[in-house]
């Protein structure tokens, strides 16, 4: 059987009985524990949720929505979805949603368009489908020799030398909403993050489903609200105190850790010092 080191061993016990007992920790750092310790007692971690695991209801309390990277997927629903399936994005949130039925059957982080080249608004069809596709707007400049010599460039602005040619980025799972370039694509994403040229970048997972969901003609709504019918809209002041709470909660006991690991470590290094001046005496 597998010895423990004196490090775990302090670790269990000052977990256990209280570091605070332990002589051979600082003062300073016995205070910053006390203090610690009071602070996760006045916040207390919230109550179970009480929605049924898996629900949309439990998704949207319990993983830091809307700002997170996690998809919600109601696979029922997504069994039955298809062209006649509606396609909302919601600009504030920087999320989107596929209805069926009139349900939430998926629910996903999306990146759109920065300040100044901001996601136009609007109801729209998906005109073009494309799998592999590259941007014939935005994308790199190689020169004669094929070194890039502009990256991120606007082929509407940017010059390109004597025998060079522009890259069209590539944007995968193409999905067209305008001919004037707006359409959902896979990308780069930072949840709650406006990242792009104006298009509605989707992870790729997301993306390539939603690519073999959706068929030409297909309703996408792009909106700087929530949608009216928007199933949980009541649950949303819920959702963020009930977060606030358990990062509260979370965070308190995170810094706790960390402090009580700190102790061990000081308890350890003092009693390595001392087995080591008693070994150079003896």
């Amino acid at each position: 059987m597998k010895s423990l080191s004196v490090k775990s061993i302090l670790m269990v016990a000052l977990v256990t009985v209280g570091i605070t007992s332990c002589s051979q920790v600082s003062p300073e750092l016995r205070a910053r524990i006390n203090k610690a310790e009071d602070v996760l007692a006045a916040s207390p971690a919230p109550e179970p949720l009480p929605y049924v695991a898996g629900s949309y209801e439990h998704f949207i309390c319990s993983h830091g929505y809307p700002t997170t990277m996690e998809i919600y997927r109601d696979e029922e629903l997504l069994k039955k979805a298809g062209s006649k399936s509606t396609v909302h994005i919601c600009l504030p949130q920087q999320r989107g949603r596929l209805y069926v039925d009139g349900k939430v059957a998926a629910d996903w982080p999306v990146s759109t368009g920065v300040a100044g080249r901001e996601t136009p608004t609007g109801s729209y069809t998906i005109i073009e489908k494309k799998k592999n596709y590259a941007s014939n707007l935005y994308g790199n400049i190689k020169n004669a020799a094929g070194k890039t010599v502009k990256r991120n460039a606007d082929a509407t602005k940017d010059s390109i030398p004597e025998g060079g040619r522009f890259v069209g980025s590539p944007m995968p799972n193409w999905q067209r909403l305008t001919w004037d370039g707006l359409g959902m694509h896979t990308g780069k994403v930072q949840a709650g993050k406006r990242l792009s040229h104006g298009c509605i970048r989707t992870p790729n997972a997301m993306a390539s489903e939603l690519f073999s969901i959706t068929g030409m003609g297909t309703r996408v709504y792009v909106m700087n609200e929530l949608e009216s019918d928007y199933p949980v809209r009541h649950l949303l002041p819920f959702s963020e105190q009930y977060q606030a709470v358990l990062k509260a909660h979370n965070d308190a006991q995170e810094n706790l850790n960390k402090l009580r690991k700190q102790a061990a470590d000081e308890i350890a290094a003092r009693q390595n010092g001392t087995r080591k001046a008693e070994n150079a005496a003896g």
